[in-house]
């Protein structure tokens, strides 16, 4: 069974912000695969089903991005999960709007969700979806960038971009790490 957590900020004010595309694509495999998120447990949102095939359970932490390892730990811990069996699926400055990017293992790169879970695992070995939000321009803070909502300018890709998130986690379930790498990166 994989854990698959997309990382946010839980509350409507954050719904529809850069911060919470990791929400965004859960949000579309569960609908994509039939899967209920209406469990609130363990510092989650969750829910369990297949993805082609495959049985998972989907997730977004209820904690704020900053201490999602919390969740995530909690999470693990009670469905006896590895780290090979969590990918993440977060927002990352460093690329483009509209790029993705899949890794396994590395550096938190600044993102503070990442280094939560990191730090919680001791380790830094699972797979992470990175969808690519751009870097800020006209944001003297990179966290303020991040908070606020899609302009109107990204929200008609966006769903396009969600979509290749929510299929990317898809190729991986099926097929493993180096081709899904290969296809989408």
């Amino acid at each position: 069974m994989n854990l698959i957590v997309g990382l946010g900020n839980p509350g409507r004010r954050y719904r529809f912000t850069r911060h919470n595309t990791g929400f965004l694509a859960i949000d579309e495999l569960a609908r994509r695969n039939g899967v209920d998120l209406e469990e609130r447990r363990y510092k989650t949102r969750f829910g369990r089903g297949l993805i082609k095939g495959h049985e998972a359970i989907l997730a977004k932490p209820l904690t704020f991005m900053n201490l999602s390892g919390l969740a995530v730990g909690r999470i693990m811990e009670v469905f006896h999960l590895e780290e090979k069996d969590l990918i993440v699926i977060h927002d990352d400055v460093d690329i483009d709007f509209g790029g993705i990017k899949i890794r396994q293992g590395g550096g938190y790169g600044g993102h503070k969700g990442i280094e939560s879970i990191q730090d919680l695992l001791g380790s830094s070995g699972f797979v992470r979806i990175k969808v690519g939000i751009g870097k800020p321009k006209g944001y003297p803070n990179v966290s303020d960038y991040v908070l606020e909502p899609f302009s109107d300018d990204e929200k008609i890709p966006l769903r396009e971009i969600i979509a290749r998130a929510a299929e990317l986690v898809e190729t991986l379930l099926c097929d493993g790490v180096q081709r899904a790498m290969s296809r989408f990166n």
